[in-house]
């Protein structure tokens, strides 16, 4: 782990694990037009002959996974927040298939991890993030933003977030329990790709709030943590859907995966597959004063 992931995750046991790393300027140039998944095996067949995770993503569907239940293609996006845990919410039906694989096929194009030899990627200042443009003005056109679900202090803010992470999950990965960093305001977005898995939640052992200093360090993580508390709550989220977190849910609760091959969901054991996540956030401004740029660290192509 390098000195900017230390910064950014206060230790290494917030990584997913020693094989994280930043992306580099190391990409393909491929037209983001509206594919579906299946359509990109047929736009790229040198990604298909020579990228491990490409060959992965094609082998990797939900198609027997009888606890996911799509809604119809005309249903309206469903907004729901969650009863015991304020401010946090789940969206589904937001990103239509051609969404998720708009935001697949740049991910790979972009090259983020590596054709799989690495499982995540870090993009700072809008620059970098110039690619989720689209994305945003989805979030905002669709509700998802809008309130009784999300507060407008910072949906409203501009920009609306300058920093994403993307994590590539195979079986068996997780990501202990945690709360994000001070340095991130108040507002997190995190988008589920591919294929679902289920989400934790715990009372956090140590609380945040939006005025703490952005060098406080990371939530702390002990064994016990992780091992000998059960979660209170468990969200699954499935290929496309999305959760924000503010207010008690960003600063009082961890939230984190279980290092399992399997979830239980609603009485029957369901395999994973390969999942992809997109964390979008807005560092507060002293933040940027604290590590390198983005620049600095190629931690992002510069198309």
């Amino acid at each position: 782990m390098d000195s900017l992931e230390k910064e950014l995750f206060g230790s290494d046991t917030e990584s997913l694990d020693s094989r994280s790393d930043h992306g580099h300027d190391r990409h393909r140039h491929i037209h983001e037009d509206d594919l579906d998944i299946d359509d990109l095996a047929d736009s790229d067949m040198e990604h298909e002959n020579s990228d491990p995770l490409f060959q992965s993503i094609m082998e990797s569907t939900d198609d027997n996974d009888t606890s996911y239940m799509p809604l119809a293609k005309d249903s309206p996006p469903q907004h729901t927040p969650h009863p015991h845990i304020p401010g946090l919410c789940l969206h589904t039906n937001v990103l239509s298939h051609e969404d998720q694989s708009r935001l697949m096929q740049s991910i790979i194009a972009k090259n983020f991890f590596k054709g799989g030899e690495q499982n995540q990627a870090m993009c700072f200042g809008q620059r970098d993030l110039a690619w989720l443009d689209w994305f945003e003005s989805l979030l905002k056109d669709s509700g998802t933003l809008s309130e009784p679900f999300c507060r407008g202090d910072w949906t409203r803010r501009e920009p609306l977030f300058d920093q994403s992470i993307m994590n590539l999950y195979h079986p068996g990965d997780g990501i202990k329990p945690h709360v994000d960093l001070a340095r991130f305001e108040d507002g997190i977005i995190i988008v589920s790709l591919l294929n679902a898995i289920t989400m934790d939640f715990y009372p956090a052992l140590r609380t945040m709030t939006a005025t703490d200093p952005v060098d406080g360090g990371a939530n702390p993580y002990t064994q016990t943590s992780a091992t000998n508390r059960a979660p209170a709550h468990s969200v699954r989220l499935e290929p496309g859907s999305i959760i924000t977190l503010q207010g008690p849910a960003r600063y009082e609760w961890e939230h984190g995966i279980q290092e399992t091959t399997r979830d239980l969901v609603r009485d029957e054991w369901i395999n994973r597959k390969i999942r992809v996540s997109i964390t979008l956030r807005k560092m507060r401004p002293q933040a940027w004063e604290i590590g390198p740029t983005a620049a600095q660290n190629g931690v992002a192509d510069r198309t």
